[in-house]
């Protein structure tokens, strides 16, 4: 499930929403398998007069029953400007990182706030990127090097073209 905040809401106070989804949730028979904060976006259209709106993606397992009650209770919950339940055919993978494009930033059911371990994901990643730069800076010296030496064979080319010419007059002149 997907549903949006109000996005004047401090982080305390979303918190506290999220929190009555889950015990809505947990209250009707659903289990909450993850939580993802994907924070203040904007939304495509008004919703309410708001612009932007803080996003939040639930996954939980649940009898389909129970999916109109949650559905008609979050309809009447002035914070929540917006939310879709989408059924999974499949039980998903569930990973420790976002699964938003945008941020790196995921939390696993009961912890909140940010992660620790964030800014270290992030240093990880620049010694990769420093050896991707590194490689890139390789191909460009192999390849300014083929280039050279390609350069350097149409001259020796063409200098033994223009040298052919004077040998062939030279020999001309010495057979006469």
């Amino acid at each position: 499930m997907l549903f949006i905040v109000h996005p004047n809401y401090e982080q305390d106070r979303l918190d506290a929403v999220i929190d009555t989804v889950q015990k809505e949730i947990a209250g009707k028979g659903g289990k909450i398998l993850k939580t993802d904060n994907w924070g203040k976006r904007k939304l495509a259209y008004l919703i309410n007069k708001q612009r932007y709106g803080s996003y939040v993606l639930m996954y939980f397992e649940a009898d389909p029953s129970l999916i109109q009650g949650l559905y008609e209770w979050m309809e009447i919950q002035s914070q929540i400007l917006h939310q879709m339940v989408i059924r999974l055919e499949e039980k998903p993978e569930l990973s420790e990182t976002s699964e938003n494009p945008d941020t790196a930033y995921s939390k696993p059911e009961g912890k909140r706030g940010y992660s620790k371990d964030a800014p270290k994901a992030e240093a990880k990643a620049a010694p990769v990127k420093e050896e991707a730069k590194e490689e890139v800076k390789e191909e460009v010296v192999e390849e300014k090097a083929e280039e050279e030496t390609k350069v350097e064979a149409e001259v020796e080319a063409e200098v033994e073209e223009e040298a052919k010419p004077e040998e062939v007059v030279e020999a001309d002149k010495e057979g006469e």
